[in-house]
């Protein structure tokens, strides 16, 4: 009785300070989906790009995604000290300085001359191949294999959906990408729920 109620407090202990990545990777997986469905159904094939509302959407969908997530973590991360803590710290500033890194190689980019073609397939693959390598980068750190397959997947799928090139690149991301997250929500419950079963059994 006495293990069962350590390993009971030991597991919400855990939940109540380490993200949920079950919530996260529903959020993003919904954000995926529906953003990258909108790009598809909003190309506009004289113009060789999405339409600037199908942009619009895309991005506020993806900021929803980025504020409930901070939003989340500083939750569960408040109070938090030592190791984990600096950990926490500087693998969230590598997906800033990332994302500025690309911004500023797709202003590079476009500055040589690149074509609104392919601005559209390059802006895509370098986001996805950042996030990509974080997640495996994440997964190594917190010895979490869900989340390393999530961004290796990403990875792949990101290299079919550069070869689709666009606007099929933008179904593939929202069906592969968008669904893989929501398979990994699904995956990481289904864990939870396991675990607090094995924490909640009585010994003998």
């Amino acid at each position: 009785m006495l293990l069962a109620l350590i390993r009971g407090q030991q597991q919400r202990a855990r939940e109540a300070t380490e993200p949920s990545g079950g919530l996260l990777f529903g959020v993003w997986g919904l954000a995926w989906l529906a953003g990258y469905l909108v790009l598809f159904l909003g190309w506009m094939p004289a113009a060789g790009t999405p339409a600037g509302w199908a942009f619009f959407v895309f991005a506020g969908l993806l900021a929803a995604a980025m504020v409930f997530t901070g939003i989340h973590i500083g939750r569960r991360s408040a109070g938090v000290r030592g190791d984990s803590a600096v950990t926490g710290t500087l693998y969230g500033w590598s997906w800033a300085v990332s994302f500025a890194a690309v911004f500023l190689i797709l202003t590079g980019v476009a500055r040589a001359g690149a074509t609104v073609e392919v601005m559209s397939v390059l802006a895509n693959s370098l986001c996805c191949l950042v996030v990509a390598a974080l997640y495996m980068a994440g997964g190594v750190i917190w010895r979490e294999w869900r989340m390393f397959a999530l961004g290796a997947w990403i990875a792949l799928i990101s290299g079919a959906a550069a070869m689709a090139g666009a606007p099929a690149g933008y179904l593939v991301m929202a069906v592969a990408g968008g669904g893989g997250m929501l398979l990994a929500a699904a995956a990481d419950l289904v864990n939870r729920r396991r675990e607090r079963s094995r924490a909640a059994v009585v010994p003998g």
